[in-house]
């Protein structure tokens, strides 16, 4: 069991009293309320009283319910009665009536690539419907065929296009080389699988990293090749595609800014109030750094660099001599990490990078452990296999229905040899870093759990919470074993619906039923997670608390109902146990005095509503430190770029029924 004193078990219970009105200010002079500044506004400043609706507190293992809220200089200074509450505001206090409408603590991402949305932000998706029109590899060849008529490119600069699904396309099946050569044969043309873990590439895409027949595979990876004539058919797995990465053409500075600045709008649009970059590269950590800088961000961001890249974290800032390491969870720096810069991640994956070496460096200007400008380096990302979806997640056992071309012992392939990831969590431990992994088949989670177990023997068992990311195949002993050694395991429930159906087939019945097992995890007590991984799903998290209460497919089938949860739970996944992912428990995550006034405004409780309509319920407001950074019918979205961002269809009528394998 995760040991977290007095996480599940204490709390003091507030009155629970829902009031319809007892303030001048109806819901409409809620949304016109002029904004909080956060950490500019003077303690002397006026507060901020909410009541008159359900405020959900999240603290505790039971609902928990207040009378009013009172925020002030961006902190929540009171939870509790209204007459108490109208003492800890003092005069001049504003007196904002919910109307009925819930208060929640804002929702927390615990794994995502918020920046990754700025490089696809308004280019065409692949999608099926309804928020693409892609139902088949012909439809897929007129929407890239009909872009590149329109937006004609310098010669040779490679086109990419993102979201096709071929558990979604009528033929079942990736399109290949030759299909995207009957687009174009002198265009390079890529696009990037739903899930982000396998590409396809046509002829003169192929050319520009050539690949060719004689190309080897990469180390955790694989070029797909037709069976007949060895030659690549163009679909690329895992590490074979990575070098494709420096290829794809990036906008220009300015351009990336106001594109996350929608980006940001759009998932505070779902409650989000801290989000993540749950695989940073120097490019994404340089555009975030730069907006902190300029002030906006308007969510708390957390970065993982990835371990291939972590040695460019010098090339960010050419001022930058050093990385300084903070207790997580604290301010207080304990030394310097020597940057690696020296060794370049050339796009090739034959030689992974080594940890970069211990010891002294010079003062430091990037942190990790410690928000700068609301971004946090939170640690090092690994990589231990890829996605069930794409049947590239490394498993112990065979799978069910292997794709295409594979013998029936198929079991995927790790992305990292086990030395590796024993070398990089020992680096973590070593320099109490904390390292999260995506471990989605059982096969991958067992080598992160080797080697957690290694680094706890050498270097004791410290409190640096690994996250083990995705954790969907994790067998039940497993989750055991995550409890008892620390690890903190970050579900992805919303695969539940989306390829359920598809993992049925994938896995076998009793396998797809124990996906992502929430249910057995909560009642051993195992603090856990759950996420996105936007922009695997768009990052919608009232849908995703709906998967993990309902667990049902496609199709309608309800896929392991052991694994359910209650609404509570699934919502303590993405508010107060997502803080104490991040070691934010003492500032975010629940109401309580103290912590920032990180808060949602939401339409209904989600507690008191039937459970198959949790995901209808509006964001009506979203808040960041006393300010509101969105509002539903003020704040406008692009439509047309948040549905080429939304790259899976929610529509719950869109079963599928087989596939090509």
């Amino acid at each position: 069991m995760l040991a977290r004193p007095g996480r599940l078990g204490r709390r003091v219970r507030l009155p629970v009293v829902l009031l319809a009105a007892c303030s001048s200010l109806a819901w409409a002079g809620l949304a016109a309320a002029a904004p909080l500044g956060a950490a500019t506004v003077p303690p002397q400043a006026a507060a901020t009283l909410y009541s008159g609706g359900p405020i959900l507190t999240m603290a505790g293992p039971t609902p928990t319910y207040a009378e009013a809220l009172v925020e002030r200089g961006g902190q929540i200074r009171y939870v509790g009665s209204l007459a108490g509450a109208l003492a800890a505001a003092g005069p001049g206090a504003r007196r904002l009536d919910l109307a009925g409408h819930a208060l929640l603590p804002g929702f927390i991402d615990a794994h995502g690539h918020l920046p990754d949305y700025v490089a696809t932000w308004g280019r065409p998706d692949l999608s099926p419907p309804p928020v693409g029109q892609t139902r088949s590899i012909p439809e897929l060849q007129a929407t890239v065929r009909t872009y590149l008529a329109a937006h004609p490119a310098p010669a040779g600069q490679l086109q990419f296009f993102v979201g096709y699904d071929d558990s979604l396309l009528a033929e079942r099946r990736h399109p290949t080389r030759a299909d995207l050569d009957a687009v174009s044969a002198t265009v390079p043309i890529l696009l990037m699988h739903a899930s982000g873990h396998l590409v396809v590439a046509n002829s003169p895409a192929l050319a520009l990293v050539k690949i060719t027949k004689a190309t080897p595979n990469p180390a955790g990876g694989l070029i797909q090749r037709d069976a007949a004539t060895g030659e690549p058919n163009g679909v690329l797995e895992e590490t074979a595609g990575l070098q494709f990465m420096p290829l794809i053409p990036q906008p220009s500075l300015a351009e990336k800014l106001r594109r996350l600045d929608q980006v940001q709008k759009w998932w505070a649009s779902y409650g989000i109030t801290t989000a993540q970059d749950g695989l940073s590269n120097p490019g994404n950590l340089a555009l975030l750094r730069e907006a902190g800088r300029q002030g906006r961000l308007i969510v708390d961001v957390v970065a993982y660099p990835f371990f291939r890249v972590l040695g460019d974290l010098n090339s960010l800032d050419g001022r930058l001599k050093g990385v300084e390491i903070h207790t997580p969870g604290s301010s207080a720096p304990l030394g310097s990490m020597v940057s690696n810069a020296g060794r370049e991640f050339a796009g090739t994956a034959t030689a992974a990078p080594a940890p970069p070496l211990d010891g002294a460096g010079t003062a430091a200007k990037l942190k990790v452990g410690i928000y700068e400008n609301q971004l946090k380096i939170g640690g090092i990302k690994l990589t231990g296999d890829g996605s069930p979806q794409g049947k590239t997640a490394f498993v112990s056992q065979p799978y069910a229905s292997p794709p295409a071309g594979q013998k029936a012992d198929y079991r995927a392939y790790p992305v990292m040899s086990q030395q590796e990831v024993d070398d990089w969590v020992a680096f973590g431990y070593r320099n109490n870093i904390q390292v999260i992994t995506h471990t989605n088949g059982d096969a991958a989670l067992d080598q992160l759990l080797n080697a957690v177990r290694k680094a706890r023997s050498t270097y004791g068992s410290k409190d640096l919470r690994p996250v083990a990311i995705h954790a969907q195949l994790a067998r039940h002993d497993q989750v055991d074993q995550m409890g008892a050694l620390g690890i903190v395991p970050s579900f992805f429930t919303a695969h539940t619906f989306f390829w359920g159906d598809w993992h049925r087939q994938s896995f076998g019945e009793q396998r797809a039923a124990g996906i992502s097992p929430t249910g057995y995890a909560y009642g051993k007590g195992v603090i856990f997670t759950n996420h996105n991984d936007a922009p695997v799903v768009p990052p919608d998290m009232l849908r995703l608390a709906q998967t993990a209460v309902l667990r049902t497919t496609r199709s309608g089938f309800v896929l392991g109902p052991a694994e359910r949860v209650s609404t509570y739970v699934a919502l303590k996944a993405m508010t107060d146990w997502a803080a104490y992912q991040y070691f934010e428990e003492k500032s975010k995550g629940t109401l309580e005095a103290g912590k920032r006034a990180d808060l949602v405004i939401l339409e209904r409780d989600p507690l008191q509503v039937d459970p198959s309509s949790i995901s209808t319920i509006k964001v009506l407001e979203t808040i960041k430190e006393g300010r509101p950074i969105f509002r539903l019918g003020v704040d406008r979205l692009d439509r047309a770029a948040v549905n080429s961002a939304s790259q899976v269809a929610p529509n719950p009528k869109l079963a599928h029924h087989g596939h090509g394998h």
